[in-house]
């Protein structure tokens, strides 16, 4: 009776520690902070070539999703939190994948993508 009782109760305390811990989502990621202030943004149509080229992959041709990375069209995020999450990443976004002006191109074609606050 020993050898089915003690394996049964240990597998019942494990599995709802995993199961406890898995839905306490102490690893998921947070929304970036934006900073205050202005965003700069540059020329829409160099962002959207650099777009294509660096975030398509994830965020589908146009922002429009079917990859790794959210639907950016008709979102309601603002430039600030679009450029912090570029900064610092996260999730399957590696940090500064655009930097410079190539950031601020970006920023100028998202901001035709996303929809206004």
């Amino acid at each position: 009776m020993r050898l089915l009782v003690v394996p049964a109760v240990l597998f019942v305390a494990l599995a709802g520690a995993t199961f406890g811990l898995a839905k306490a989502h102490l690893a998921k990621p947070g929304a970036p902070k934006a900073s205050g202030g202005q965003v700069v943004v540059g020329d829409q149509y160099r962002g959207e070539t650099i777009f294509q080229q660096n975030c398509a992959p994830c965020h589908g041709a146009g922002g429009k999703g079917g990859g790794v990375g959210p639907r950016l069209v008709g979102d309601q995020i603002t430039l600030p939190i679009v450029k912090a999450q570029i900064e610092a990443g996260g999730g399957a976004m590696p940090p500064n994948l655009v930097r410079g002006q190539a950031l601020s191109d970006v920023l100028a074609y998202v901001a035709t993508l996303i929809a206004p606050p």
